[in-house]
């Protein structure tokens, strides 16, 4: 497995899995905002629609998810 770097966008399904795996939390922002952090959490599950963190889901096409690997 292979982690982004702080503050990089999950783009591909590896990129989620990998989240995932490996418990590195991620950042949920709006797509269409300026730095508006929804939540900040662990990838419970994913499909190429939707990511689930916190016990929510959020559309991969309307948020941005950003990794955030040194978040405890």
């Amino acid at each position: 497995m292979y982690m982004t770097k702080d503050g990089d966008f999950l783009k591909t399904d590896k990129d989620f899995e990998a989240h995932q795996h490996l418990l590195t939390a991620v950042d949920v922002e709006y797509l269409t905002e300026d730095e508006a952090v929804l939540t900040t959490g662990f990838i419970q599950e994913f499909t190429p629609d939707y990511v689930k963190v916190n016990e929510h889901h959020y559309n991969r096409k309307a948020h941005l998810f950003v990794s955030r690997p040194h978040f405890k």
